[in-house]
């Protein structure tokens, strides 16, 4: 496999037109730039979060424009992940009773996220503020 392709167009006076692309780089040659940290993280698909965060700070002693957060890291991470592969993570229902929540919080729709809750736990159902808010539109979907 070439490290370089080429594109070529015709501009608009009929001027055939060529250009190389290269197809790698040496994150070395951007080392210090803000856009180090995110060649790391492109590189090192095999690293966990942890990882990069750690190879970064000790990087940051040297270079402090290439210090980043793990939100940072984590929030990019999905920009280098292999076509095809699903983040999706299915809902769990660890005490089974999220069908009867949804059919109790259907039946009070104009209640508060916060009161939607209260009612859940007095129906013996253990469910915060932000899962029913999360959750809310579940109802008129079923």
């Amino acid at each position: 496999m070439s490290n370089k392709t080429t594109i070529s167009w015709t501009n608009w006076r009929g001027k055939k037109i060529t250009r190389e692309i290269n197809l790698t780089l040496d994150i070395r040659d951007f080392r210090g730039t803000p856009g180090y940290a995110l060649l790391v993280v492109a590189a090192n698909t095999h690293l966990s979060i942890s990882d990069i965060e750690r190879f970064l700070e000790a990087e940051a002693l040297e270079l402090p424009r290439v210090l980043r957060s793990r939100t940072w890291i984590q929030n990019r991470r999905w920009l280098f992940q292999q076509p095809g592969t699903d983040n999706y993570k299915p809902q769990s229902d660890q005490d089974g009773k999220g069908s009867k929540a949804r059919a109790i919080m259907a039946a009070n729709s104009a209640l508060s996220n916060r009161d939607l809750s209260e009612l859940l736990k007095k129906n013996g159902i253990k469910r915060s503020r932000e899962w029913c808010r999360h959750h809310r539109g579940d109802c008129l979907a079923t």
